[in-house]
């Protein structure tokens, strides 16, 4: 297959859906819709919904069921990236080459442009009716999951290297949230159980070597490449995992990762071919 086609097509399909699900700029609060919609409608990569519905694919899983779960996924990201980018936060002025959210909105208005694109998640997933998807979503989002690896990743500023405190701090704010993507659209196929394991481990693994290639491009890229100012975990004294391990202790890290969420998918009995290739693609990314 070619990835790059396959990731264009899927793109279009999100952002579509993400457009056709946000209140429309015009209603009101005018200030609070226009925010959300330039939050969530401005050329993110779409790494966690492609995900979701590659997951969906082994079992030929179509329709309304599966793009929910993808959108949903996508709203609560955007949302993290706005109050990550707040002055109380990582206080970061570009996102995705654009000016954040609190930039562009004022401080007050970012807060509740965050919590509003939150609550509109579980909106969409509560209008499936499936309580699986919601649950897993929360699990994942909640004080053992993203918002964990948050409070953790700003306590570590400024501390000495710790490689437990990392590994919690990927799994936390970056894997967990890419297994649930894995496995809500899973889920919404129909995957049974043995299949959501396998899943569950390809996402996991996959989330980690995103995080950690996160950290490679934040030293190597520039800010063009990455949309966000490039260095700003240095700048900020972030523990990342070349701080702790070294850029070729980093790089050998990806590589393993993928591999061993690559060998996961070969132990389901289904074609996961577009699995595979976002995992390869995401490992030689640039940005």
């Amino acid at each position: 297959m070619n990835i790059t086609t396959y990731l264009k097509e899927k793109q279009e399909l999100v952002d579509n859906a993400l457009d056709q699900c946000l209140p429309s700029a015009e209603t009101r609060p005018t200030i609070l819709h226009e925010a959300m919609r330039y939050c969530v409608l401005n050329g993110g990569k779409r790494i966690r919904p492609l995900l979701c519905l590659a997951a969906a694919e082994p079992f030929d899983a179509l329709g309304d069921n599966v793009i929910a779960p993808a959108i949903a996924v996508e709203l609560y990201h955007c949302s993290t990236l706005i109050h990550d980018d707040l002055p109380c936060m990582d206080d970061d002025d570009l996102r995705r080459g654009m000016p954040t959210c609190h930039i562009k909105y004022g401080i007050a208005n970012a807060v509740l442009t965050g919590d509003a694109l939150m609550i509109h998640a579980f909106q969409v997933l509560a209008e499936q009716q499936n309580s699986s998807l919601s649950l897993e979503l929360a699990k994942a989002a909640g004080s053992l999951g993203v918002i964990a690896g948050q409070v953790e990743d700003l306590a570590a500023e400024n501390e000495k290297s710790n490689a437990d405190l990392i590994e919690f701090i990927h799994m936390n704010k970056t894997a967990i949230l890419i297994r649930a993507s894995i496995r809500m659209g899973a889920i919404a196929g129909g995957a049974g159980e043995e299949e959501l394991k396998n899943l569950s481990i390809f996402g996991e693994k996959i989330g980690l070597a995103f995080q950690i290639e996160d950290d490679i491009l934040d030293e190597t890229s520039t800010d063009e490449e990455l949309g966000k100012p490039a260095g700003s975990d240095l700048e900020h004294h972030k523990m990342t995992y070349t701080a702790v391990h070294g850029m070729e202790a980093a790089r050998s890290e990806v590589k393993k990762l993928t591999t061993d969420a690559i060998a996961a998918l070969g132990l389901i009995d289904s074609d996961t071919s577009s699995l595979r290739g976002i995992a390869e693609f995401l490992m030689n990314r640039r940005y």
